[in-house]
């Protein structure tokens, strides 16, 4: 079983970079999305972004309830794969967040990662997109839905990462 972690909104504060960089106090007051990505395309916009108050605590709460077993599942910008996965990786690297590499997937298909062939167990997704939550679960894994700026640690993530935990120690006995 591992624990994958979504970056944009769970470690890195994607849209207080696009705020940022349009000069606005809010994303959604950028009218037309197309001139939104089309304005971080092919550039480093990835390696700009502030990491969350709260990212080390979580990353280094998964290093440990994972024993060590954790990664990063992030999706690449649209149109932009190669380019934003790059500078996504460098942005782990600068913080020094970097899995290991085997466990550094940059992928819209995060759900082809839901379970483990190896262990029999399903892994673990902490995504802020519920639709990715939902793919993740209907491929099997577990998913939990949390966002930086919104959910608290204490009494919501840990919690929800313990409960991930029992579930899928328990769907490996069942498998035994």
């Amino acid at each position: 079983m591992t624990i994958y972690l979504d970056m944009d909104g769970v470690i890195a504060d994607f849209f207080g970079g696009i705020q940022k960089l349009h000069g606005v106090g809010h994303w959604k007051s950028i009218k037309d999305k197309q001139t939104l990505i089309n304005s971080i395309r092919y550039t480093d916009f990835f390696n700009t972004l502030e990491p969350f108050k709260s990212s080390w605590i979580v990353i280094e709460k998964v290093k440990t309830i994972s024993k060590g077993n954790w990664g990063i599942c992030s999706s690449p910008l649209e149109g932009d794969h190669n380019n934003s996965a790059y500078w996504k990786r460098r942005w782990l690297e600068k913080h020094r967040w970097m899995p290991d590499v085997d466990q550094c997937i940059f992928t819209s298909n995060k759900h082809k990662y839901a379970w483990s062939p190896l262990t029999g167990q399903p892994n673990i997704l902490i995504d802020d997109k519920p639709e990715n939550i939902m793919r993740w679960t209907q491929a099997g894994g577990i998913g939990i839905r949390y966002q930086a700026n919104e959910d608290d640690l204490k009494e919501y993530l840990f919690v929800e990462m313990e409960k991930a935990l029992d579930q899928s120690r328990k769907t490996k006995q069942q498998h035994c």
